[in-house]
């Protein structure tokens, strides 16, 4: 090959590759349809109640239900009483204001019982006003500060309340209020760590005070204390009493047995 024909190829490859198309890799387009998966929680609104009292003379069912709004606050409690002679239904309606109990009233049952309650929050207190057909009465819970209630006063004695670290109610001391530097009944009281049939109710003044006539705890559940009662519990996978079985004196003395209600949220 002469020096021409060299040149002349070297001329022609040049231009071949001059006229190659160029290869680039494009970035992807960034992908919106992704979006975020949220954590799910599950929340158990207790909805039923079923209680077994084993030693009455008749047997005696006594059956809670509970109904929630769309933010789960409680707003009916229907309480049916049966035995061999009776059967009835009393219904407790709930209103809030700002997200409190401030009025239940009662209807059915016995004619001997309140008709309304109203709760006014003042401070660290909440006053509770009982209205009678023909009568009112007067009840103050006292809080800590924590939001607990560490009193409660009304109807000519009062109590006390002690609490352990998780929020549970320790130690109940009775007293009247005309001698009040003694105690006429101390109760004290041990848990489990399991989650409360009540907890979503942890917060409703209604629940801690009124469901079952006392200042309750809604953490754990009950275990023993120490007036000779076990509380035998039974539980789901999530941790909250399918059952529990109160033993007095060795003695199965009641049964109660839970339903819920699962609600789906997510997570904050």
């Amino acid at each position: 090959m002469n020096v021409k024909h060299l040149i002349l190829l070297v001329m022609i490859t040049g231009i071949m590759a001059g006229c190659k198309k160029e290869t680039t890799t494009k970035p992807k387009p960034t992908d919106t349809t992704k979006t975020e998966v949220k954590v799910k929680d599950t929340i158990y609104l207790v909805s039923k109640v079923t209680t077994n009292y084993l030693l009455t003379p008749s047997p005696l069912t006594i059956t809670d239900r509970f109904t929630y709004n769309d933010s789960r606050q409680l707003i009916r409690h229907s309480v049916q009483y049966k035995n061999n002679t009776s059967d009835y239904v009393t219904n407790y309606n709930l209103v809030y204001t700002d997200g409190k109990v401030t009025e239940v009233t009662r209807t059915g049952g016995k004619v001997y019982n309140w008709n309304k309650i109203q709760y006014t929050y003042v401070g660290s207190e909440i006053k509770v006003l009982l209205k009678y057909a023909d009568s009112d009465q007067n009840v103050t819970i006292t809080l800590d500060a924590d939001g607990n209630p560490k009193k409660l006063e009304g109807n000519g004695q009062f109590y006390l309340f002690k609490y352990d670290v998780a929020g549970n109610i320790k130690n109940r001391s009775q007293y009247d209020s005309a001698n009040p530097a003694h105690a006429n009944m101390t109760i004290d009281y041990t848990y489990d760590k399991k989650h409360s049939p009540f907890l979503a109710l942890r917060n409703n003044t209604y629940a801690m005070y009124n469901i079952f006539g006392d200042i309750n705890t809604f953490m754990n559940n009950r275990v023993t204390n120490n007036v000779l009662e076990v509380y035998a519990q039974e539980y789901n996978k999530a941790g909250y009493p399918t059952k529990t079985t109160v033993v007095h004196s060795s003695v199965a003395v009641r049964v109660l047995n839970y339903v819920y209600t699962k609600v789906i949220v997510d997570k904050p």
